[in-house]
């Protein structure tokens, strides 16, 4: 009877706790928009971290998984514009930086003082939220920070530590409050709540000093639906909608007139270019015009166009969005542009997300920012409100007013406080027409940067020393931790060399090499290359390419690029042989001599997690794109090799992979 009744009293515990991960995530869903509760963010975390309480790392990960996908899988869900794959993949990757929080903040916290816990909550936040906005799958898309957008006093801090101390601000009232619940007791929420009070405090003054601008600048909306955008036979038509408004916003008195991202139908140079004409509409305007275009279909530029109809600067767009722009040569360098007002610089819709390009641009002399943007892709979705946030906190960080032109919205000015000057309402064909001014001084932010936010790294890594120490200790003496490092690091190591040469093409032989020499130490049956198993890891896998490769032509076809069936280098022939020994040397690395000792290392999960890791290493000098397949792939299979214990069988669903996925992998 005691038994029963205690495994009814964890059931119940178990179901409180996964009750709280979702209220969690609901929670952090309604901080951003379409409800835009903003305050609700300070609670956020409350519920995520009492599930957490007292519970392992292992289980902790878990709930924060949970919680992630409850909150992103609704953030994002205007990515189901672009096919249910990617929409559950991007869903599932933010989920996944939540799931490590939770984990680590119970391994970090553990065994500490209760200030310390809610320190190490905050710090971990945003040093999680730091490190997936940088890198090529950097994407600071709803941080914490940005569910203040709406409270220009609370979004001041910014100036100095950039979005991410707004997050921590958040993060840290979120941590305190949920100490002071779970211990009741208020003694853990004193000091935060004097910390975030002063900043506050700090804040509103600094909102009040803002002056109103004199230049007069204008915003153009356009609002064509982005999938005629480039039909041929509208094109003339979308050509007299510019021209009649930028005549509008010149007969206002716009001094500085911009437009969306790739508003221009054609080419601007060139032969059959069109500036004589976008010439002619400044001219007439009075006005420095910033036209857009996709020049040739490999370049997104945007160029000043000076009253004289002269060319006077050009920007390339330098961050290109993964997967939606794998044919675009990306820019060099983050240059404002040169105009006879003064010196613009331009981040063109996805650059518009990353603190810095903006801090780049500001560095590089930029005294007005403009975001020129086509979120016509998401057109009506939450997606629209939730990129234009980004804008505010932009304004904020560099100190410059932020004119955004978007296609179909969200069409606004913002002054260097974060305050929404004027906007347009979206779906609207129309021109905006406000003040503004060139700023020259800087932000503490955009002059050194992500301090604060490198700080919490290593605040992170102090308190996490005993804890890593302990650890590596413990592991370091046990043979399967020896056999794992070595399977993976000297393999490793040496591909590396070659993919970093110019004789880089011999990398499966060097990496097949490895293969057979590490393979020979024990029976090959032991490495998952057997017969059992074969034929349903083979079928598993080719099922797990296929789902993906379907996924990512329906998200091509959204954005209008071609996905057909690519021809190997060399022929069908030459491809499928190449592609069939890489694939053995890959697979019988990563799911072979590495799984094994993996998995007697740590078990079966972290044997998937390192093969999906390691196997995104084999992708240097490739493009974010081919990184992201490797991950999502290694997983997957990674999965099942765990099910079948057949490694050999995912030989033929890699080769396949490879070529089906040739078509976005080149380098850029």
């Amino acid at each position: 009877m005691l038994v029963r009744q205690r495994q009814e009293i964890q059931e119940v515990s178990r179901q409180r706790r996964v009750t709280l991960a979702a209220s969690g995530g609901l929670l952090l869903f309604a901080a951003f928009p379409p409800l835009d509760l903003g305050f609700l963010a300070w609670f956020a975390l409350v519920p995520l971290l009492a599930a957490i309480e007292g519970e392992s790392p292992s289980r902790a990960f878990g709930l924060g998984l949970l919680a992630g996908g409850v909150a992103y899988l609704t953030i994002v869900s205007w990515m189901l514009a672009f096919g249910v794959l990617p929409w559950i993949l991007l869903a599932a990757y933010l989920s996944l930086y939540v799931g490590i929080f939770a984990g680590l903040s119970s391994w970090v916290a553990a065994r500490r003082p209760a200030w310390v816990a809610v320190w190490s909550v905050a710090l971990l936040w945003t040093a999680l939220e730091y490190l997936r906005s940088i890198g090529v799958f950097g994407f600071p898309w709803a941080l914490l920070g940005l569910t203040q957008h709406r409270y220009p006093p609370v979004i001041q801090i910014a100036k100095v530590t950039g979005v991410f101390g707004v997050s921590f601000l958040v993060a840290l009232g979120g941590a305190a409050l949920a100490r002071a619940v779970i211990s009741r007791r208020l003694g853990p929420m004193v000091a935060p709540a004097m910390i975030v009070a002063a900043a506050i405090l700090w804040g509103g003054p600094q909102v009040q000093a803002q002056n109103t601008g004199s230049l007069r600048i204008a915003a153009v909306q356009p609002n064509v639906p982005a999938r005629v955008k480039f039909d041929p036979l509208l094109s003339p038509g979308h050509m007299d909608t510019l021209r009649r408004l930028v005549g509008a916003a010149g007969g206002q008195g716009a001094e500085l007139i911009v437009l969306p991202e790739t508003a221009i139908p054609y080419n601007i140079f060139g032969p059959s270019g069109v500036l004589r004409e976008v010439g002619h509409w400044a001219g007439r305007a009075g006005a420095t015009l910033i036209a857009s275009s996709l020049e040739n279909g490999v370049s997104n530029i945007a160029v000043a166009v000076a009253p004289s109809g002269q060319a006077v600067s050009r920007y390339d767009k330098v961050r290109l969005v993964a997967f939606g722009e794998y044919g675009v040569r990306p820019g060099q360098r983050h240059e404002p542009l040169w105009t006879p007002p003064g010196q613009v610089g331009i981040a063109i819709c996805f650059e518009s997300i990353f603190p810095d390009v903006g801090r780049a641009l500001v560095r590089n002399g930029a005294e007005l920012l403009a975001v020129m943007t086509n979120d016509g892709w998401f057109d009506g979705t939450s997606g629209v409100e939730q990129h234009a946030a980004h804008s505010v906190l932009r304004a904020v960080e560099t100190g410059r007013w932020v004119v955004r032109a978007a296609n179909t919205g969200v069409t606004m000015v913002i002054d260097p406080a974060g305050r929404v000057s004027s906007r347009l309402q979206p779906r609207t064909e129309a021109v905006l027409v406000d003040r503004a001014a060139f700023v020259r001084s800087s932000t503490f932010y955009a002059r050194r940067g992500d301090v604060f936010a490198i700080a919490t790294l290593f605040a992170i890594a102090v308190l996490g020393v005993p804890a890593i120490r302990s650890a590596f200790l413990g592991n370091v003496r046990t043979p399967a931790f020896q056999q794992m490092v070595a399977a993976a690091l000297l393999p490793l190591v040496a591909v590396w060399l070659v993919l970093g040469s110019p004789s880089r093409g011999i990398w499966p032989g060097v990496l097949l090499a490895f293969v057979i020499v590490l393979s020979a130490l024990r029976p090959l049956t032991d490495w998952g290359f057997r017969v059992r198993g074969f034929v349903a890891s083979l079928l598993a896998g080719t099922a797990v390419v296929g789902i993906l490769w379907s996924g990512l032509a329906i998200t091509l076809r959204a954005y209008g690029l071609p996905a057909g069936l690519p021809v190997p280098d060399g022929g069908w022939l030459e491809g499928i042989v190449r592609q069939l020994v890489v694939g053995l040397a890959v697979e019988g690395w990563l799911r072979g001599i590495v799984f094994t000792p993996a998995t007697h290392w740590k078990g079966l999960p972290t044997a998937v997690a390192l093969g999906a890791g390691m196997g995104m290493l084999l992708q240097r000098g490739l493009t974010a794109e081919a990184i992201a397949w490797a991950m999502v792939t290694g997983a997957g299979f990674g999965l099942i090799r765990a099910r079948t214990g057949n490694a050999l069988g995912l030989v033929i669903p890699h080769a396949l992979g490879n070529i089906l996925f040739s078509v976005v992998t080149m380098v850029r």
